[in-house]
């Protein structure tokens, strides 16, 4: 059995802990599409130069630019910064931890839409894995916020309107349709190996990305472009966490079901509680410790999915 997608996976999603978290302070200087377009302008350059080694490396050429392909990139790479958008506007709302809790429920939704309108194929122990990862990312949730959090999240059925809510929902919705989209580009590229289909599909989105937010900015916010210079050290962190993530979700998305990439994934959420527990000196409760194992074993079951 083939398991690197999972350790490419728990890769891309250690730098998505850190370039989210770099997101988070940046936004504090610019707007919601101003930090979500760095991460695309800085990261392009890297992503351009690993295609390039890719092609040497693997003596490939060009993918097969049909409509299908182009169609799915381009709806995945839209899908995904408006997902990043509505991300990034959720650290400016309160229940924060409630709202970060309902954009997990994306792994439910990929598996469940990926079977009914896409090529995802899962098997039973597949998603039982998926669901005792969810459980784990719940839990590690709860954890953090306490049980006020816990009153929230059962009485959110109630509370559908609630802006927090109804952002966290959009925002998961338009992530799955992100991460199944660009897994179906990644099939449509052409006869090649992984890591060439993912090279070709994450450029062309990523230069898709920089070039349409870009001209939005340029006519919308012109002034975006004047305040990256005073933050280029933390703008070129974004964009080489970015870029890293990126290569690594597009190649595991090559390899396996988005579903199965996705649920992997959410150790991002561990990696979060240790980078706090270690860098900010922030105590790890009981709960938070139940929802980490929770999720290394959901983790450890897709070794025998795969």
């Amino acid at each position: 059995m083939d398991y690197t997608w999972i350790a490419i996976s728990v890769f891309a999603a250690l730098m998505q802990a850190v370039r989210t978290a770099a997101q988070k302070t940046l936004n504090q200087r610019m707007s919601n599409l101003a930090t979500t377009y760095v991460r695309s302008l800085f990261g392009l350059p890297i992503l351009v130069v690993y295609l390039a080694a890719v092609l040497v490396i693997e003596r490939s050429g060009l993918p097969s630019f049909s409509a299908g392909y182009i169609g799915a990139t381009f709806l995945g790479a839209l899908a995904q910064v408006l997902a990043t958008m509505l991300l990034i506007y959720m650290f400016k709302l309160k229940n924060f931890a409630v709202g970060t809790m309902l954009t997990k429920v994306d792994i439910v939704m990929t598996a469940v839409l990926g079977s009914l309108l896409f090529s995802e194929r899962l098997s039973l122990l597949g998603f039982v894995a998926l669901l005792v990862v969810l459980t784990g990312v719940i839990l590690m949730s709860l954890g953090k916020s306490g049980l006020g959090a816990l009153k929230s999240w059962q009485s959110v059925g109630a509370s559908l309107t609630d802006r927090p809510t109804i952002v966290a929902l959009g925002c998961a919705f338009l992530f799955t349709l992100s991460y199944l989209f660009l897994r179906e580009a990644t099939l449509m590229a052409g006869q090649g190996s992984s890591v060439w289909r993912g090279a070709w599909t994450v450029a062309l989105a990523i230069v898709m990305q920089t070039v349409g937010v870009g001209v939005w900015l340029w006519v919308k916010e012109p002034s975006a472009f004047q305040s990256i210079r005073p933050n280029l050290g933390i703008i070129t962190f974004i964009g080489t966490t970015s870029a890293f993530g990126s290569i690594g979700w597009f190649t595991a998305f090559a390899m396996q079901n988005a579903s199965y990439v996705r649920a992997v994934g959410q150790i991002e959420v561990v990696f979060t509680l240790l980078i706090s527990a270690l860098y900010f000196r922030e105590t790890i409760k009981p709960l938070e410790y139940w929802g980490i194992a929770a999720t290394v074993v959901g983790v450890v079951m897709f070794r025998i999915v795969s």
